[in-house]
C-alpha cells in the first residue's frame, strides 16, 4: 500500500468522522424536538405519526453513527496498517508464547524469530511440541527456543515452571494465545473439566500477564502483551458455554488493563479471528457451525500477522468476516434481545439435536 493510498483514506475517514459528528448534532437536535412532540401529545396537541417520524429520525441517524465509528476504523487498521517489526519497536531480546507448538501460537513463534527474538514456548507436553520445536531448532539455528511443557489448565501447576524457566530472562513481548474448546452440555461433564477449560483459556492469561508485566514496569522495560481471543464472546455460546464465557473476559481483561498500562510504554492488543486452519477442532463435537466454520478457516499465519499490525495502533482487532458480521448483527439486535432469542429458539437448534441425541420437539401452533 503507498502512501498515496493511505492518506487517500485517511481523507476518507476524516470525512467520515466530520459526518458522523453532524450527524450527533443532527441526532441531538431531533432528541430535543421529539421532546418537544411527546410534551405536545400528553396535551393532545400532536398526533401519533408525528411522533413515531421523530423516533425514525433518531433511530436512523444512531444507527448511521453506530456502523460509523465500528466500520471505518476497522477498514482502516485493515488497510492502512501492515505487521511491525515488534522486535525493534520495543528492543526486545526474549519473546514468551503460550500455546506456541502448534496453529496461532506456532505461526507467531515464527514470525518472532524472523524478527530476530528469542523465543520462550510454553505449550501442552505432547508429540506436536516435540515435532515442532525440532523444526524451529534447525530452522533458525541462530535463535534461541526455550520450552516450557506444561498443562496450562492445571492451576497452581505451570506458574512455578514457567518462573522458573524465565527467571534470568527480560521478557517483553508476551503472547497469551493458549486456549481450547470444549462442546456438549455444559452440566454433562464433571465440574472439573469446565474449570480446566476455564484455567487455561481465563486464568492463566491471567497469571502469565501479571508475572511479565510487573517485573516489566519494575525494570522499566518498554514491551507488549497480545492475547487472541474469539467472536464467540460477543453472543451467547451455548453448547460451548466456557469457551465463550472466557473469550469474552479475555476482551474485557485486555480493554481494561490497556488503559493502565499504557503510560509505562507497555502495549495491549487482543485479536478476534475469524476462523482458523489448526488443531482447534480436535475433539470437539460434529456440530454443524462448527463444521460450516472449519470449512472457511484460513491459514494461522494470518492472525499473527494481524496481531503484528495491530500492537501498539489499537487495542481490540476484528479479523475477516466472523468477528465483523457479528458485531453489525449485534447492531441490529441488542444483546438482551438476542441472548432472548437464542434462549428460546435453542431446542431447535441442529447442535441441540446432534447432542441430545433426540428430535427436536415440535414447535408450538
Amino acid at each position: 500500500m503507498t502512501d498515496k493510498y493511505i492518506n487517500a483514506f485517511v481523507d476518507i475517514a476524516l470525512q467520515a468522522k466530520d459526518r458522523a459528528l453532524d450527524l450527533s448534532v443532527q441526532a441531538r437536535q431531533q432528541a430535543v424536538q421529539l421532546n418537544d412532540r411527546v410534551s405536545d401529545a400528553t396535551n393532545g396537541h400532536v398526533t401519533g405519526p408525528k411522533i413515531f417520524g421523530g423516533l425514525h429520525a433518531v433511530s436512523t441517524v444512531v444507527g448511521a453513527l453506530s456502523l460509523l465509528t465500528y466500520l471505518v476504523p476497522t477498514f482502516y487498521h485493515k488497510i492502512a496498517h501492515r505487521p511491525q517489526d515488534l522486535v525493534k519497536k520495543y528492543s526486545a531480546k526474549w519473546a514468551l508464547v503460550t500455546g506456541g507448538s502448534s496453529g496461532i501460537g506456532l505461526a507467531l513463534v515464527e514470525k518472532l524469530a524472523k524478527q530476530g527474538a528469542n523465543v520462550v514456548i510454553v505449550a501442552y507436553p505432547d508429540s506436536a511440541f516435540e515435532k515442532n520445536l525440532q523444526m524451529l531448532k534447525t530452522k533458525y539455528p541462530s535463535i534461541i527456543f526455550r520450552d516450557v511443557p506444561v498443562d496450562l489448565s492445571k492451576q497452581g501447576e505451570y506458574m512455578p515452571k514457567i518462573i522458573s524457566a524465565t527467571n534470568d530472562l527480560d521478557i517483553q513481548i508476551i503472547f497469551n494465545n493458549a486456549g481450547y474448546i470444549k462442546t456438549g452440555f455444559f452440566c454433562d461433564g464433571p465440574l472439573q473439566g469446565q474449570l480446566a477449560n476455564h484455567t487455561c483459556n481465563a486464568t492463566a492469561a491471567l497469571e502469565v500477564t501479571h508475572h511479565f508485566v510487573a517485573l516489566m514496569q519494575k525494570k522499566k522495560l518498554r514491551g507488549c502483551v497480545g492475547y487472541t481471543s474469539s467472536p464467540a464472546g460477543f453472543t451467547p455460546c451455548p453448547f460451548s458455554v466456557v469457551y465463550g464465557a472466557t473469550k469474552a473476559y479475555l476482551t474485557e481483561f485486555a480493554a481494561s488493563i490497556a488503559a493502565e498500562l499504557r503510560p509505562d510504554g507497555i502495549d495491549v492488543c487482543v485479536v478476534h479471528p475469524s476462523p482458523v486452519a489448526s488443531r482447534f477442532y480436535e475433539g470437539t463435537h460434529a456440530l454443524g457451525v462448527l463444521l460450516f466454520f472449519k470449512g472457511t478457516a484460513t491459514g494461522p499465519e494470518t492472525i499473527a500477522n494481524c496481531l503484528f499490525a495491530s500492537m501498539g495502533r489499537t487495542v481490540i482487532r476484528d479479523q475477516g468476516y466472523y468477528p465483523t458480521v457479528a458485531k453489525i448483527l449485534l447492531k441490529m439486535f441488542d444483546f438482551n434481545l438476542f441472548t432472548d432469542l437464542t434462549t428460546a429458539s435453542a431446542k431447535f437448534m441442529p447442535e441441540f439435536k446432534t447432542l441430545r441425541g433426540v428430535q427436536a420437539p415440535p414447535r408450538a401452533v
